[in-house]
């Protein structure tokens, strides 16, 4: 897979899955700063470890209950300038999240 392919297929997948996300984090000061976040939650493992495996990123796990059952839910994420990076390079293949890129790109506050 070419990493244009790579860029399109992950394009899909944050469209039907993602979030861009810019706000405010804390440091371990205490101090606040502006952050930019792409999120992807997913239910297979094998995506979330295809995703940091080729655009880094972090890794968690949690279980949320499910018809009775707790059931495994993978999040992907990527922070700050690499996030931001990730979102130029992304933007002409996205869709549904394109004002979403727009934010994390171009807020200033």
């Amino acid at each position: 897979m070419t990493d244009k392919e790579k860029l399109i297929y992950l394009a899909g997948i944050v469209d039907g899955e993602g979030t861009f996300w810019r706000g405010y984090s804390k440091n371990g000061r205490g101090e606040r700063y502006l952050q930019s976040r792409l999120i992807v939650v997913q239910k297979e493992k094998p995506l979330i470890d295809w995703m940091k495996e080729n655009f880094e990123g972090g890794v968690t796990l949690s279980r949320r209950m499910s018809f009775g059952i707790r059931r495994p839910i993978w999040r992907w994420s990527l922070n700050g300038k690499k996030c931001e990076l990730l979102a130029k390079r992304l933007q002409p293949y996205m869709i549904v999240k394109r004002e979403q890129i727009k934010r994390v790109l171009y807020q200033d506050n």
